[in-house]
């Protein structure tokens, strides 16, 4: 009896930044310190291998700034520029659509893929009025492949909406007025969350994240 092929286990992972006019400020250091994390990440031959990484900035538009890769195949990130208003609906659309595109890639290629997981980072509350229907479709259990999303929020992001877009935690910077804080221990979390991941071989949710504190959510899957 021929055993069956063991498949190696595929974590994909979504980076989705805000990108609108107010991070202006922070674009040089935001390009800084995803670079840091993609280093630190493509020189874990264990994170490498289970964690394949999607970059999507969002502002009046959604766009893909990095299309799902194995890490290590990363030679060099596109520059995240700022610019334009916060809507929340066009990028809820584009992460579904990615999902859909990138899940069925990861299958054909032969690897055993775990549910998506979401890293939503903003410093402000949606401009976009309908964007509940976009997050509800993503979040809807008859979409199979539906993400575990966690929110970071700064400055004047609204926890009460960070709860609302999270289905697994929601976290709050503590001190609103340390934006570069902020990013660097969102960030800081992500790669935190992926290493604790891929030793684990599943998606762990990060308990904690210095310098924010936790918001209750109100989707659960």
């Amino acid at each position: 009896m021929i055993d069956p092929v063991v498949k190696s286990k595929c974590l994909p992972a979504y980076v989705v930044i805000d990108t609108s006019s107010s991070m202006k400020p922070q674009e040089q250091l935001l390009n800084e310190t995803v670079d840091h994390v993609f280093d630190v990440l493509g020189n874990s031959p264990r994170v490498s291998e289970f964690a394949h990484i999607s970059i999507i900035t969002f502002n009046t538009d959604a766009h893909v700034v990095l299309e799902m890769a194995d890490i290590d195949q990363v030679a060099n990130l596109p520059m995240i520029t700022c610019e334009g208003t916060t809507n929340y609906g066009r990028m809820f659309q584009l992460v579904k659509q990615r999902i859909d595109t990138d899940v069925t890639a990861l299958h054909a290629s032969g690897r055993a893929v775990l549910r998506p997981a979401v890293f939503i980072l903003t410093d402000g509350a949606p401009m976009d009025k309908n964007w509940a229907a976009d997050f509800g479709s993503l979040t809807d259990k008859i979409f199979r492949r539906r993400p575990h999303i966690i929110s970071y929020g700064f400055g004047t992001a609204n926890p009460a909406v960070l709860g609302k877009i999270a289905t697994k935690a929601a976290f709050i910077a503590t001190d609103v007025d340390n934006e570069k804080e902020a990013i660097v221990s969102m960030l800081t979390s992500l790669l935190n969350t992926l290493v604790t991941s891929a030793s684990a071989q599943e998606f762990r949710i990060p308990e904690q994240a210095d310098g924010y504190e936790r918001v209750p959510i109100e989707f659960v899957d």
